[in-house]
């Protein structure tokens, strides 16, 4: 019996390219500007007769509280790392206003092209790891 399973690290790397990638779309449907955290805004339409709100209402309030989790989840996983350049590569590349070109990012830590898609691939294994109790690990089945 091992404590660490054998990961499946193609697989988890794209687990963790694709939730990293729904950054964005989390901020637009949590209405985040520029980065910021702010409190959701909601409107009121007139109440029914039953005193209920209306379902696009708590639709919207469900997203948007949804959408607030996901990023404080995202968040708390690249802050976590323990590398501050994987925490600074998955920034660049993921999280900013204006994502980064890898070149852009590997020229500004003066690293070669190599070593930084060495530690990017690192970087995506560990966020996996982190990310929500490691759900978005793949594990090698063991054949015995």
């Amino acid at each position: 019996m091992t404590f660490f399973p054998e990961i499946d690290e193609k697989q988890t790397i794209r687990n963790a390219k694709r939730k990293l990638k729904e950054y964005p779309r989390w901020r637009r449907i949590a209405g985040d500007v520029d980065g910021q955290k702010v409190t959701a805004t909601y409107s009121f339409e007139p109440r029914q007769s039953h005193s209920t709100p209306s379902r696009p209402v708590e639709r919207l309030a469900i997203s948007k509280v949804d959408a607030l989790a996901e990023l404080e989840a995202i968040e708390y996983a690249v802050g976590h790392l323990l590398d501050p350049y994987h925490r600074r590569i998955l920034y660049e590349k993921f999280l900013c206003n204006r994502p980064k070109y890898d070149f852009e990012i590997y020229h500004g830590l003066f690293m070669s092209e190599g070593s930084y898609y060495h530690a990017l691939s690192i970087a995506l294994i560990e966020f996996a790891e982190v990310y929500r109790g490691g759900v978005l690990l793949v594990e090698i089945a063991d054949e015995t």
